[in-house]
């Protein structure tokens, strides 16, 4: 079988996360169902998302063994492969870095509705503890907060990020960019409350 277009769209997201600012060195990850098979395709571990080529994507089986491509696939496969598994109506998972919903899950809450698109298109976002990356402990977290919260499209991860799922690549992607851009929002608005009166004096408002 030829897994060329799957790569490709693999490749095409993560070079966007990391133009977006969303993940930093060899951090992150990305997979999705190949169609038409019980199969997933996912990124290598230890590679730059701003580097990656076609063979940075390797194909795994639902036990996690590689049956295309070279290399070892990314050390949070576990989690990935738990939650499209628990959640058969998703195709995509995306888990990345990005600065301001990090600030969030690191101070224990949950995603906050800053606009109406938001509380429609996002839904409710929970945050996990921390936990050793690549571990047995994290990916039971990561799986158990998606079962817990059938509803959720992404969580966040103290000091890991966040993830996201869609029936989609795309639609992983629009979650992750709206829960962190959601995220930055909020760090702004607070920011401007707390200054609300000298806002008003600078800007005669």
């Amino acid at each position: 079988m030829d897994y060329t277009e799957v790569r490709k769209e693999i490749v095409k997201f993560c070079h966007l996360l990391y133009k977006k600012g969303y993940t930093q060195a060899s951090g992150g990850n990305v997979s999705c169902r190949v169609p038409g098979t019980n199969l997933f395709a996912i990124k290598k571990t230890a590679v730059n998302m701003a580097l990656m080529t076609e063979s940075d994507v390797v194909i795994v089986d639902g036990n996690g063994q590689v049956v295309y491509g070279d290399g070892k696939p990314s050390k949070e496969m576990g989690f990935h492969l738990g939650v499209l598994k628990l959640r058969p109506e998703v195709n995509a998972f995306i888990h990345c870095h990005p600065n301001y919903s990090i600030a969030l899950a690191n101070n224990d809450i949950e995603l906050p509705f800053t606009t109406v698109t938001s509380r429609k298109v996002v839904g409710y976002v929970p945050f996990i503890e921390s936990a050793p990356a690549g571990s047995d402990v994290l990916k039971e977290l990561v799986i158990n907060a998606f079962r817990e919260n059938p509803e959720s499209k992404g969580i966040l991860m103290k000091e890991h990020g966040i993830c996201a799922v869609g029936r989609s690549l795309e639609e992983a992607f629009n979650i992750t960019d709206l829960i962190e851009q959601t995220s930055k929002q909020a760090f702004i608005q607070v920011q401007v409350a707390a200054n609300r009166k000298l806002f008003k004096k600078i800007f005669n408002i």
